[in-house]
């Protein structure tokens, strides 16, 4: 708790980037949790969460105040480029080949959240909007240490990385959102068809926040070869991930019906099809009634978990979809070198995104399993590298190494999956447009 305090006073005689890179303490974490939206809440319950709410609105601008004294690394000319629409056009082209970022961040006490957003370069830096309270904006009102994923475009294998602190800043005018509206949707949702969401100025009644993302690190693999550079601060920051194990016990959100047995819902059930909605986001099918998971597009993943230094890492990865112990659990290769971090520090979440069925998402957060059996290995491998054309071990999780060779592999899967995701937005969309447009 105290280091919280320390974090967040304003006399504190140490310099911006030791207030910014000293991880929150658990008052912090405690503050995350009452400030969530929850509508059941009256009485003392609703007086805490609005103090909560109150106490996070005064850490970001503490925290915005403190980013606008630190020297970061702006974005290239290239790597800016990939977040504006090509060809000189205006907007991206239709689905699947609009760039969508993922953006992760640290939810306390070695938690972390990602998610693909809207975004666009500005001035060097990657900005993003939000809503106030959502997960995003009380996360980095907290915590200004992000990663973000940037692929090349949806599909591609090519992407950079960045790690950086947030500043938030209030959107008044919803200026931002509307930007990014118009580079990624149509001006009227009745001329959605691909089920992308911009009913936001309808449904959302909270204030709108601009969040502005301060490079300290990049790993650009935009090229043939990756290079990567940091500010030279980066080594002092201090890492965020628990030295205490996660909560293990599984905690089952309500669009989890597909990681259970269909077994109990007809085919006429809504259960069963919003497993298959979800599972298709994922580019996998189930295969009759069996445990078996059948590829149908090398849709990729982006990984948020922490790396040696215990810092937060977004990183592109290819994965699968097998069942071990009865679990359906995504999957993918890490190096063995990275074995013990990831036994230290197991709790991840991946996020994915199908874009030619419009902007629908699915995150899972969880904790990593380690599996030495190399018969299991050989198999992943081999699903692997049929899923993704060979090239999957590029894309296998590194946290150590700046650049992604071949080497030794162990199979990691994720369990005691939370899931959440958005799907058939266009019917969200139109059902909102329908209400409050006169």
């Amino acid at each position: 708790m105290q280091q919280s305090r320390e974090m967040s006073s304003p006399e504190h005689d140490r310099g911006p980037v030791e207030q910014l890179g000293q991880a929150p303490g658990a008052e912090a974490a405690r503050l995350f949790r009452t400030a969530a939206q929850r509508r059941d809440l009256t009485g003392s319950d609703l007086a805490l969460a609005r103090a909560a709410r109150e106490e996070i609105k005064q850490r970001a601008r503490r925290i915005s105040e403190l980013v606008e004294k630190v020297e970061g690394l702006p974005l290239t000319a290239e790597e800016c480029s990939v977040l504006r629409p090509p060809f000189g056009r205006a907007t991206h082209l239709p689905s699947p080949d609009r760039p969508y970022v993922h953006l992760a961040v640290h939810t306390g006490q070695g938690g972390v959240s990602v998610t693909p957003v809207w975004a666009a370069a500005d001035g060097g830096n990657v900005v993003i909007s939000t809503v106030e309270n959502r997960i995003k904006a009380r996360a980095t009102a907290l915590d200004p240490m992000v990663a973000l994923s940037v692929p090349a475009g949806v599909g591609s294998q090519i992407c950079y990385e960045v790690g950086g602190f947030v500043k938030q800043s209030p959107d008044r005018e919803r200026s931002l959102i509307r930007t990014l509206a118009g580079l990624y949707s149509k001006p009227k949702v009745g001329e959605q068809s691909d089920g992308n969401y911009t009913s936001w100025d309808q449904r959302e009644q909270n204030e709108r926040l601009r969040l502005e993302v301060l490079a300290y690190r990049v790993r650009n693999e935009l090229g043939d070869d990756p290079v990567s550079r940091s500010a030279p601060y980066v080594r002092a920051l201090a890492p965020r991930f628990s030295d205490d194990d996660p909560d293990r016990s599984p905690r089952r959100g309500p669009h989890d019906a597909f990681w259970g047995p269909d077994e109990g819902y007809g085919d006429d059930e809504p259960e069963l099809r919003g497993a298959r909605d979800e599972l298709a986001i994922l580019g996998v099918a189930r295969q009759g009634r069996g445990d078996k998971y059948r590829s149908l597009s090398p849709t990729y993943g982006h990984l948020a978990c922490f790396d040696r230094q215990g810092l937060l890492r977004c990183r592109q990865i290819g994965f699968e979809v097998i069942d071990i112990e009865g679990e359906a659990r995504i999957s993918f290769l890490a190096r063995r070198g990275d074995s013990d971090l990831l036994r230290r520090n197991p709790a991840v979440a991946v996020s994915v995104a199908k874009y030619d069925s419009g902007s629908v998402w699915l995150q899972s957060q969880g904790v990593v399993r380690l599996h030495d059996d190399p018969d299991l290995l050989q198999e992943a491998i081999r699903r692997l590298e049929s899923r993704y054309s060979r090239v999957h071990h590029r894309l296998a999780l590194d946290l150590d190494s700046p650049e992604r060779t071949a080497g030794d592999h162990v199979l990691v899967t994720l369990s005691h999956q939370r899931l959440s995701s958005r799907y058939r937005e266009t019917e969200r969309s139109l059902r909102s447009a329908g209400t409050h447009v006169k």
